[in-house]
């Protein structure tokens, strides 16, 4: 049976070689992206707009410069991936999303991380989170009301800190400082300078004790500077140099008027 050939085919064939060998040219010379760059831009893709939500201590200047986008950069062929890994090694920034939204514009959506506690270190002040990730230093910031935590490993051991001072309400409230010591136990600094100086042991046990101590007897109102609970069950207090003084005072009175009793008997 004679087998005929459909019309044109020879034509067909011949376009079909020529537009082959320029694909195969176009990738030999490595120039991909400038052919879909220039698809791109005939059709209205490049990016135009880039709409940035969510930061509040980020700049948007850093999350563009993370973007690293060229002039004619394309929406079809941004990596979303590599952008959002870039745009997350910002200090505030623990999550970012990406969408592209077509013809021209892209989103990006910032969770930003949340200040847990100031660690004083190196003669700075640093604001790090609950996985103690140094996001932003204090400066002249306002965290107030962040406890402050110091020593070797503490901003580590934050959460430990903060969960050890919850266990005693009342001395959580007042609680400025916790000074880990020798990355072993913690020193608690309360707001009117009082410190606690806490055991490695049972460290629960004995702030109930204080703070049992504290509402039958006002103990971390009076004029003090420590209560040492390292040792147990036993409690050391330590008066400030001017109840020092006071107390001097008042033992020496005593004395006076115990020799007068003696004197007249």
């Amino acid at each position: 049976m004679e087998a005929r050939l459909p019309r044109h085919v020879g034509l067909k064939a011949t376009i079909l070689l020529f537009v082959a060998t320029g694909v195969t040219g176009v990738i030999a010379a490595d120039r991909l992206d400038e052919v879909f760059g220039g698809v791109s831009a005939a059709s209205g893709l490049l990016i135009d707009s880039v709409k940035i939500t969510g930061q509040m201590e980020t700049s948007e200047v850093s999350v563009l410069d993370k973007l690293q986008l060229p002039p004619d950069a394309s929406l079809p062929f941004l990596d979303v991936a590599s952008a959002r890994d870039r745009i997350e090694t910002l200090p505030w920034v623990a999550k970012a999303t990406l969408r592209k939204v077509y013809p021209a514009t892209l989103n990006i959506t910032i969770e930003e991380r949340k200040p847990f506690v100031l660690w004083q270190h190196d003669q700075k002040l640093s604001v790090i989170d609950d996985h103690g990730r140094v996001i932003g230093e204090a400066g002249d910031q306002s965290y107030g009301d962040l406890v402050r935590v110091i020593g070797q490993g503490a901003e580590t051991r934050a959460s430990e800190a903060l969960a050890l001072a919850d266990s005693a309400p009342a001395i959580r409230a007042r609680l400025k400082a916790a000074v880990l010591v020798g990355e072993r136990r913690w020193d608690f600094i309360l707001d009117n300078g009082v410190t606690l100086m806490l055991p490695q042991d049972n460290p629960q046990g004995a702030l109930a004790r204080i703070e049992n101590f504290d509402k039958s007897d006002e103990l971390l109102s009076r004029d003090i500077v420590r209560v040492d609970l390292r040792l147990g069950d036993r409690m050391f207090v330590r008066l400030s140099p001017a109840a020092m003084e006071r107390r001097a005072a008042e033992l020496k009175e005593r004395d006076k008027l115990a020799k007068r009793k003696g004197a007249s008997t």
